[in-house]
């Protein structure tokens, strides 16, 4: 039998109440961190070392300049993350996680996992798979 069509809006408007369900659960459950999902997104780009100037990792979560440097100033206030001297640029900064920073996402990521769970509980685990599988696909088209 072969699969019926899909409507693209349709399904646009599933992915983002996916989004607002997921968001609105990971961010509730972590709120006694105090990091949302974005601050969590940029602080494990930060921990990676996959990034580390603030343009860097502007273009890696997707978010712009002034919206940026007002949450990495939040981060320098909570201590979660300090700005130094490029090593191999001395006019240029680097963005490093502390300590504090690695604690609280570590926290932080706990709490969204057991939030996830919770929500995948409708799925078993093929199915769980299969999503993640679909979902990192249709993530990455565009690298």
């Amino acid at each position: 039998m072969a699969a019926q069509p899909v409507d693209p809006a349709t399904l646009g408007l599933l992915l983002y109440r996916a989004h607002q369900l997921a968001r609105g659960k990971a961010n509730d459950a972590a709120a006694p961190t105090g990091l949302a999902l974005h601050h969590a997104a940029a602080l494990s780009a930060i921990q990676s070392g996959a990034v580390r100037s603030q343009r860097e990792l502007g273009t890696a979560i997707g978010i712009d300049k002034s919206t940026l440097v007002r949450m990495l100033d939040d981060f320098e206030r909570w201590h979660l993350v300090r700005r130094q001297r490029a090593a191999e640029d001395r006019r240029a900064y680097e963005i490093v996680i502390t300590e504090e920073g690695e604690e609280r996402l570590r926290e932080a990521n706990e709490l969204y996992r057991e939030a996830m769970r919770e929500l995948l509980k409708v799925f078993d685990a093929k199915e769980q798979r299969h999503l993640h599988d679909l979902l990192a696909r249709f993530a990455d088209q565009e690298g």
